[in-house]
């Protein structure tokens, strides 16, 4: 007989090197001595779903739990295989199941995170969570994802409290610790918000997205996000960027995208030069990259550029600010800008319509998406505790008009799901107007 423990060992250390056939051997060599032996289905499993083999991953790692349903590591690498096969539901229940197995897995912890800021149902995992803290009330993220829950439940104070327990643990806790302060306000808790934020800002004067987070919070007089924010605020979280936005419902780029393919049908022709005005991680490009003669791509942020280049869809990426870029001696103008979700940093929109309007041919197109502000009594625009601004659609209009643009289409949308609410949006278009023709 074959000692199986050892065996298993010698399989992972070939997994981990990339050997699959040796790996596959020694797992198959386990099975064979003990086919109950759970991590020995685990294992495979996981070498299955390394070899595209997803329903087989599943039900081995499924069958591994049935021989050892306290293995909180399978129910999370099961969790993150059911979450890549957009099984979502699935995927929640089984990162929660590591939690209640093993109540400080950090891992499944920041995968169920990101999953609850999209979630919309989630009954029976509230009184999960509820009896997690209160087996273990000094676990930060047991605290978060019970905030979460309650306000998900409409239990508004009970989640404000549970949000607020959060802060408790300190600001070195969090991988962002500014995320609160925006909930709380959300909840009604401005004062507890900006109490945290000060005391962010106190002890690392130099952060920059503290700093303006303050600013937006307590309703501060601003024109536009910082760059340096900006900047830094999607470095931090380029490489989870696609799946967050994946798990709030994020629909803005196919919102834009077919708007582009539509009015390419219609011209019967490519946009010769177009322009992905904020690019990011490439969400548009993809999606239009077949309008396009030539693509280019502009972001303030390095991170989100190498996303983007990895798509192998952009003629050209750019690292710059937005209207300094529209601004430069550019080596051609555009037929057409896509600008998907970048206005909402910028509130006055008079210097980026300018610069736009320079940058564009005779004849150029705007398609972009905006958040919706619906008060028409109230302000142009408005910075909100995420940092985002929102636009009066009779703003939008006015600033397009003032600079000489045609303002000819807008459609009120939702961009996506975020804390169980819709955010409500705008998608527009601005034209360059043709030379008249004097007979």
């Amino acid at each position: 007989m074959i000692d199986c423990d050892a065996r298993l060992e010698e399989g992972i250390a070939a997994h981990r090197e990339g050997d699959l056939q040796a790996a596959l051997a020694a797992y198959k060599d386990v099975l064979t001595a003990d086919p109950d032996h759970s991590d020995g289905l685990h294992f495979l499993g996981l070498l299955h779903f390394d070899a595209g083999k997803t329903d087989n991953a599943v039900l081995l790692i499924r069958q591994s739990l049935d021989k050892n349903p306290q293995n909180a590591s399978a129910y999370n690498n099961l969790g993150n295989i059911l979450k890549l096969g957009n099984r979502q539901e699935e995927a929640l229940e089984a990162y929660v199941r590591a939690v209640k197995i093993e109540p400080r897995h950090d891992q499944a912890w920041s995968n169920i995170n990101v999953m609850m800021e999209g979630a919309t149902n989630n009954d029976d995992l509230l009184p999960i969570l509820g009896e997690i803290v209160r087996l273990d009330p000094d676990n930060p993220n047991a605290w978060h994802n019970y905030g979460l829950s309650l306000m998900l439940a409409g239990h508004r104070d009970e989640a404000a409290d549970a949000l607020g327990r959060c802060l408790e643990f300190g600001a070195e806790v969090w991988t962002d610790p500014i995320w609160h302060a925006r909930v709380l306000c959300a909840l009604g808790r401005q004062e507890r918000a900006v109490e945290h934020l000060e005391s962010i800002v106190a002890a690392d004067t130099g952060n920059t997205v503290a700093r303006y987070q303050l600013a937006a919070v307590r309703g501060d007089n601003l024109d536009q996000a910082p760059e340096d924010y900006v900047k830094t605020h999607f470095d931090s979280f380029s490489d989870s960027f696609d799946e967050v936005l994946k798990n709030l419902g994020y629909c803005a780029p196919e919102l834009v995208a077919e708007e582009v393919i539509s009015l390419g049908r219609e011209n019967g022709t490519l946009f010769p030069d177009v322009v992905d005005l904020g690019c990011g991680t490439g969400l548009c490009g993809p999606l239009i990259r077949g309008q396009c003669g030539m693509l280019t791509g502009i972001d303030l942020s390095p991170g989100m550029l190498r996303k983007a280049a990895s798509l192998e869809v952009y003629d050209f990426l750019v690292e710059g600010e937005l209207v300094a870029f529209l601004k430069s001696d550019l080596p051609t103008r555009f037929d057409l800008a896509v600008c998907v979700d970048t206005l909402c940093y910028l509130g006055d929109l008079q210097p980026f319509m300018s610069a736009l309007y320079t940058a564009l041919k005779p004849g150029g197109l705007l398609i972009a998406s905006v958040e919706h502000l619906s008060d028409p009594a109230g302000p142009d625009y408005r910075v909100d505790p995420t940092g985002r601004y929102a636009h009066l659609p009779a703003y939008l209009r006015r600033s397009a008009e003032a600079e000489g643009f045609c303002y000819f289409k807008e459609k009120q949308v939702v961009l996506r799901h975020e804390l169980g609410k819709q955010v409500h949006g705008l998608i527009f278009h601005l034209q360059k107007p043709e030379p008249m023709v004097v007979a």
